[in-house]
Protein backbone atom coordinates (compact mmCIF):
# COMPACT_ATOMS: atom_id res chain seq x y z
CA UNK A 1 0.00 0.00 0.00
CA UNK A 2 2.74 2.59 0.85
CA UNK A 3 4.97 2.39 -2.51
CA UNK A 4 1.36 2.16 -4.55
CA UNK A 5 0.82 5.72 -2.22
CA UNK A 6 4.51 6.76 -3.20
CA UNK A 7 4.06 5.92 -6.68
CA UNK A 8 1.01 7.70 -6.99
CA UNK A 9 2.70 10.91 -5.40
CA UNK A 10 5.59 11.03 -7.64
CA UNK A 11 3.82 10.77 -10.70
CA UNK A 12 1.40 13.40 -9.35
CA UNK A 13 4.61 15.87 -8.52
CA UNK A 14 6.45 14.92 -11.79
CA UNK A 15 3.28 16.30 -13.78
CA UNK A 16 2.82 18.85 -12.00
CA UNK A 17 6.46 19.98 -11.82
CA UNK A 18 6.60 19.73 -15.66
CA UNK A 19 3.90 22.48 -16.31
CA UNK A 20 5.87 24.93 -14.06
CA UNK A 21 8.35 26.80 -16.35
CA UNK A 22 10.86 29.26 -15.13
CA UNK A 23 12.30 31.47 -17.47
CA UNK A 24 15.52 32.06 -17.19
CA UNK A 25 17.55 35.05 -17.87
CA UNK A 26 20.76 34.27 -17.39
CA UNK A 27 22.31 31.18 -17.17
CA UNK A 28 20.04 28.29 -15.57
CA UNK A 29 20.35 25.43 -12.85
CA UNK A 30 22.94 23.59 -14.91
CA UNK A 31 25.12 25.88 -13.15
CA UNK A 32 24.76 23.38 -9.61
CA UNK A 33 25.59 20.35 -11.53
CA UNK A 34 28.48 18.47 -9.87
CA UNK A 35 27.47 19.77 -6.61
CA UNK A 36 26.04 18.25 -3.22
CA UNK A 37 24.72 20.90 -1.52
CA UNK A 38 23.01 24.60 -1.59
CA UNK A 39 22.24 27.32 0.55
CA UNK A 40 18.83 28.76 0.27
CA UNK A 41 17.60 32.49 1.43
CA UNK A 42 14.41 33.94 1.33
CA UNK A 43 14.26 37.73 0.57
CA UNK A 44 11.19 39.27 1.67
CA UNK A 45 10.79 42.43 -0.24
CA UNK A 46 9.08 45.74 1.59
CA UNK A 47 6.88 46.30 -1.31
CA UNK A 48 5.65 42.12 -1.29
CA UNK A 49 1.81 42.24 -2.41
CA UNK A 50 -0.76 39.70 -0.93
CA UNK A 51 -3.94 39.15 -2.92
CA UNK A 52 -3.54 42.83 -4.32
CA UNK A 53 -2.78 44.34 -1.41
CA UNK A 54 0.67 45.87 0.34
CA UNK A 55 1.58 43.26 3.25
CA UNK A 56 1.59 45.37 6.09
CA UNK A 57 -1.43 46.46 5.01
CA UNK A 58 -3.05 43.22 4.48
CA UNK A 59 -1.98 42.23 8.09
CA UNK A 60 -3.24 44.91 9.69
CA UNK A 61 -6.57 44.79 8.22
CA UNK A 62 -7.34 40.90 8.92
CA UNK A 63 -5.63 41.28 12.21
CA UNK A 64 -8.85 44.36 13.01
CA UNK A 65 -11.50 41.49 11.33
CA UNK A 66 -10.19 38.66 13.05
CA UNK A 67 -9.93 40.07 16.15
CA UNK A 68 -13.31 41.70 15.97
CA UNK A 69 -14.93 38.27 15.28
CA UNK A 70 -13.10 36.72 17.80
CA UNK A 71 -10.64 37.65 20.20
CA UNK A 72 -6.82 37.33 20.21
CA UNK A 73 -7.97 35.21 16.61
CA UNK A 74 -6.04 38.64 14.04
CA UNK A 75 -3.26 38.32 16.39
CA UNK A 76 -2.60 34.76 16.29
CA UNK A 77 -3.09 34.80 12.00
CA UNK A 78 -0.47 37.74 12.53
CA UNK A 79 1.83 35.95 14.58
CA UNK A 80 1.36 32.56 12.26
CA UNK A 81 1.97 34.60 9.78
CA UNK A 82 5.10 35.76 10.58
CA UNK A 83 6.36 32.32 11.82
CA UNK A 84 5.76 30.64 8.17
CA UNK A 85 8.00 33.65 6.41
CA UNK A 86 10.83 32.66 9.17
CA UNK A 87 10.81 28.73 9.13
CA UNK A 88 7.61 26.85 7.35
CA UNK A 89 8.43 28.13 3.59
CA UNK A 90 12.65 28.05 3.73
CA UNK A 91 11.83 24.39 5.77
CA UNK A 92 9.51 23.45 2.55
CA UNK A 93 11.55 24.30 0.22
CA UNK A 94 15.00 23.12 1.26
CA UNK A 95 13.49 19.58 2.21
CA UNK A 96 11.49 19.11 -1.42
CA UNK A 97 14.86 20.24 -3.13
CA UNK A 98 16.49 17.79 -1.58
CA UNK A 99 14.27 14.56 -2.24
CA UNK A 100 13.19 15.58 -5.77
CA UNK A 101 16.83 15.96 -6.67
CA UNK A 102 17.08 11.74 -5.49
CA UNK A 103 19.52 13.21 -2.46
CA UNK A 104 22.39 14.44 -5.27
CA UNK A 105 22.27 17.80 -3.12
CA UNK A 106 21.16 18.73 -0.29
CA UNK A 107 18.82 22.15 0.13
CA UNK A 108 19.93 23.89 3.62
CA UNK A 109 18.35 27.14 5.09
CA UNK A 110 21.26 30.07 5.07
CA UNK A 111 23.85 30.61 3.13
CA UNK A 112 26.48 28.21 4.95
CA UNK A 113 29.56 27.05 3.60
CA UNK A 114 27.83 25.79 0.29
CA UNK A 115 29.65 26.95 -3.42
CA UNK A 116 26.20 28.60 -4.51
CA UNK A 117 23.54 30.00 -2.83
CA UNK A 118 19.95 30.02 -4.19
CA UNK A 119 18.17 33.39 -3.40
CA UNK A 120 14.08 33.36 -3.78
CA UNK A 121 12.08 36.59 -3.44
CA UNK A 122 8.43 36.31 -3.81
CA UNK A 123 7.01 39.33 -5.45
CA UNK A 124 3.15 38.32 -4.89
CA UNK A 125 1.09 36.58 -3.61
CA UNK A 126 -2.57 35.58 -4.30
CA UNK A 127 -3.71 33.66 -1.42
CA UNK A 128 -6.67 31.61 -3.35
CA UNK A 129 -9.10 30.23 -1.04
CA UNK A 130 -9.16 26.98 1.61
CA UNK A 131 -12.67 26.23 1.45
CA UNK A 132 -13.70 22.66 2.09
CA UNK A 133 -15.31 22.85 -1.11
CA UNK A 134 -14.28 25.11 -4.57
CA UNK A 135 -10.85 25.47 -3.25
CA UNK A 136 -8.51 28.03 -5.29
CA UNK A 137 -4.80 27.43 -5.29
CA UNK A 138 -2.56 29.95 -3.75
CA UNK A 139 -0.50 31.67 -6.79
CA UNK A 140 2.85 32.83 -6.04
CA UNK A 141 5.29 34.46 -8.45
CA UNK A 142 9.51 34.59 -7.66
CA UNK A 143 12.43 35.71 -8.95
CA UNK A 144 15.42 33.45 -8.29
CA UNK A 145 18.80 34.35 -8.32
CA UNK A 146 21.98 31.75 -8.03
CA UNK A 147 24.44 33.76 -6.25
CA UNK A 148 28.32 32.79 -5.78
CA UNK A 149 28.63 32.65 -2.13
CA UNK A 150 31.84 34.05 -1.69
CA UNK A 151 30.72 37.08 -3.94
CA UNK A 152 26.87 37.66 -3.92
CA UNK A 153 27.26 40.01 -6.42
CA UNK A 154 28.47 37.74 -9.09
CA UNK A 155 25.28 35.72 -10.32
CA UNK A 156 25.40 33.18 -11.78
CA UNK A 157 21.71 32.31 -13.29
CA UNK A 158 18.86 34.65 -12.71
CA UNK A 159 15.05 33.42 -13.68
CA UNK A 160 11.60 34.62 -12.66
CA UNK A 161 8.44 32.55 -12.33
CA UNK A 162 4.87 33.42 -12.50
CA UNK A 163 2.03 31.91 -10.64
CA UNK A 164 3.39 29.24 -8.75
CA UNK A 165 0.42 27.06 -7.89
CA UNK A 166 -0.12 26.37 -4.23
CA UNK A 167 -2.90 23.97 -2.69
CA UNK A 168 -2.76 20.37 -1.20
CA UNK A 169 -4.51 18.03 -3.24
CA UNK A 170 -4.97 14.12 -2.81
CA UNK A 171 -2.80 12.62 -5.82
CA UNK A 172 -4.00 11.44 -8.96
CA UNK A 173 -5.59 7.82 -8.74
CA UNK A 174 -5.66 8.20 -4.92
CA UNK A 175 -10.03 7.38 -4.89
CA UNK A 176 -8.94 4.10 -6.36
CA UNK A 177 -7.39 3.07 -3.13
CA UNK A 178 -9.50 0.46 -1.17
CA UNK A 179 -10.38 0.71 2.16
CA UNK A 180 -11.73 4.02 2.25
CA UNK A 181 -7.73 5.28 2.23
CA UNK A 182 -8.30 7.65 -1.23
CA UNK A 183 -11.19 9.37 0.54
CA UNK A 184 -9.67 10.18 3.81
CA UNK A 185 -6.31 11.67 1.96
CA UNK A 186 -8.73 13.82 0.14
CA UNK A 187 -10.27 15.29 3.70
CA UNK A 188 -6.85 15.21 4.70
CA UNK A 189 -6.16 17.42 1.99
CA UNK A 190 -8.90 19.90 1.95
CA UNK A 191 -8.45 20.39 5.77
CA UNK A 192 -5.02 21.17 5.01
CA UNK A 193 -5.55 23.67 2.83
CA UNK A 194 -7.94 26.08 5.31
CA UNK A 195 -4.72 27.44 6.31
CA UNK A 196 -3.74 30.13 3.94
CA UNK A 197 0.12 29.49 4.88
CA UNK A 198 0.24 25.56 4.12
CA UNK A 199 -1.17 26.52 0.71
CA UNK A 200 1.70 29.39 0.07
CA UNK A 201 4.34 26.30 1.88
CA UNK A 202 2.49 24.14 -1.61
CA UNK A 203 4.07 27.07 -3.64
CA UNK A 204 7.96 26.39 -2.51
CA UNK A 205 7.55 23.19 -2.48
CA UNK A 206 5.99 23.00 -6.69
CA UNK A 207 9.11 25.40 -7.19
CA UNK A 208 11.40 23.31 -5.44
CA UNK A 209 9.99 19.89 -6.77
CA UNK A 210 10.92 21.99 -10.22
CA UNK A 211 14.64 23.06 -9.24
CA UNK A 212 15.53 19.35 -7.49
CA UNK A 213 14.44 17.02 -10.36
CA UNK A 214 16.69 19.31 -13.22
CA UNK A 215 19.61 17.80 -10.43
CA UNK A 216 19.05 14.29 -10.66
Amino acid sequence: MRKLFLSILAIALIQTAQAQKIKWESGDLDVLKGQTEVGVVINYPKDLQVSGTAEAEFLEERRKTDNEEKAASGDLYVENWNKAKETKYIASFCDHFTKASKENIKATAGRGTAKYVIVLTPSNIDLGKGKFFGTKPALVDFDIRIENNTNPAEVAAHGTVEKVKGESTAPKGSRWIPGGVGTVMDVSARSKNFDATNRVSESFELLAVVMGKKMR
